[in-house]
């Protein structure tokens, strides 16, 4: 029983140390390419860390 949750414990840990990275990537992916998206238009293609990503589109603005 011992060994049983020991073996859970590491196992979720291990899932959550893989999920915060990727969500950390992702954050670094989002903010590179905005950084290199500044002065372009949508639809433009810039290189973001060696990988070609297009420009997306502005979101529109949030009606009240």
């Amino acid at each position: 029983m011992n060994k049983l949750l020991t073996s859970l414990m590491a196992i979720t840990f291990v899932a959550g140390l893989g999920l915060s990275t990727s969500s950390m990537a992702a954050k670094h992916m989002a903010e590179a390419t905005a950084k290199a998206c500044a002065d372009k238009k949508p639809g433009d293609m810039v290189k973001v860390d060696g990988k070609d990503v297009k420009c997306p589109e502005a979101k529109p603005a949030e009606k009240k």
